[in-house]
């Protein structure tokens, strides 16, 4: 009386283990991280642009969303000088890896608002009014999405 045992060999173990490790490093490599913070950091700065808007209209005076760096920016009061945001800090750092494509319609690397929420794209009072959309484009391993800011209204979209 022979009983035989059953389960896996030692061979079976090893190709079960090398499956699963081409299954890991697969998914590892198209996991969507980049991409999930490249959409997080889109919304901060469409809502920190809104913010700066939001500012002018309520406190009746300028506030500008500055560009400083290919990855930071700042929101300014009228008088240039950089308020504290929520994170705490007074410059913003993109995420790593993220940075500031080229600008379009925004040749002083800024958007200005004034009291009633007018995008301007200068610092002079009363300033030179956006004249068509403003886009900021932002991009993180060749993935780019972008804000952007309609002229007359101010009204921030992201794409």
């Amino acid at each position: 009386m022979l009983s035989k045992t059953s389960g896996f060999t030692f061979v079976e173990l090893i190709i079960v283990m090398m499956l699963i490790s081409v299954l890991a490093v697969g998914a590892y490599l198209n996991w969507p991280g980049k991409t999930l913070q490249l959409g997080g950091q889109i919304s901060q700065i469409a809502n920190d642009i809104r913010y700066a808007q939001s500012l002018s209209m309520s406190k009746d005076q300028r506030y500008r969303f500055v560009i400083t760096s290919s990855t930071t920016y700042q929101i300014t009061n009228s008088s240039g000088t950089a308020i504290i945001l929520a994170l705490g800090s007074s410059t913003i750092t993109l995420g790593t890896g993220i940075t500031f494509g080229s600008l379009t319609n925004l040749p002083n690397n800024l958007i200005a608002f004034g009291s009633d929420g007018t995008p301007y794209v200068d610092t002079a009072s009363p300033g030179t009014a956006l004249a068509s959309a403003a886009t900021i484009p932002i991009t993180a391993n060749g993935e780019t999405r972008s804000v952007q800011i309609s002229p007359q209204t101010g009204r921030v979209i992201t794409q």
